[in-house]
């Protein structure tokens, strides 16, 4: 290969890196991100043999990224596109009855210890329909990928979006069974089989993100 030939090769080269980095530089300006606060909820409710029971957390992180073309007061039904990454640290869960022992129970069949964190990351997000009005909340269909104890399962979901004092309000409901994670459904050994709990569970979910302020320095 001459000098000449090895010169344009290489500036083929640096010019498709360049265009490789703009364009993934321009797909990160292209997002509104708004990132996870405090005030958000999830709770999961069940049975068992003798009762009903609630857990609950209080935390939920992680960040929604909407393209920026996408219009709240006037968006278009069909494919949005948007990231979404959440996650909730599996030892936060604790029930809400006060029944002794169950979050001890609950944490073993996680194994909180090897799986810290419960993750979703969305896959597919589509607006069911135009709001008839500015300000309504918007309606979409979900898909994702939910991982816990270690198992990942695709699954679908309604969820609703909506600004709220100038946060992003996305809620919504979820049923599902626990071994479909490989979770045994805890029960105490003392009680010698006569107290189970229920395979199925249902969730509901309210998340409030915002778009980080920007410092005086960053002005």
């Amino acid at each position: 290969m001459n000098m000449k030939a090895l010169s344009s090769q290489i500036r083929l080269a640096a010019l498709g890196a360049a265009l490789l980095f703009s364009a993934g530089t321009l797909s990160a300006q292209d997002g509104v991100r708004y990132e996870a606060q405090p005030g958000s909820k999830i709770k999961i409710d069940g049975t068992s043999t003798i009762h009903e029971w609630t857990v609950e957390s209080a935390i939920i992180g992680g960040f929604v990224e909407l393209d920026s073309g996408f219009d709240f007061n006037s968006p278009k039904a069909g494919k949005v596109n948007a990231k979404v990454e959440a996650t909730i640290p599996s030892r936060s869960l604790h029930n809400k009855n006060g029944y002794k022992g169950m979050d001890e129970r609950m944490h073993d069949a996680l194994k909180v210890n090897e799986y810290k964190k419960i993750t979703y990351k969305l896959t597919e997000l589509k607006l069911k329909e135009a709001p008839k009005a500015a300000g309504e909340p918007l309606h979409f269909d979900s898909k994702g990928e939910l991982t816990v104890s270690g198992v990942t399962q695709t699954l679908s979901m309604p969820v609703t979006m909506e600004k709220q004092d100038g946060k992003l309000k996305t809620s919504g409901d979820l049923s599902l069974k626990m071994t479909s994670f490989k979770i045994d459904p805890p029960a105490p050994k003392i009680a010698l089989g006569l107290l189970s709990t229920g395979d199925d569970i249902k969730i509901h979910f309210e998340w409030l993100t915002s778009m980080p302020q920007k410092s005086a320095d960053a002005k």
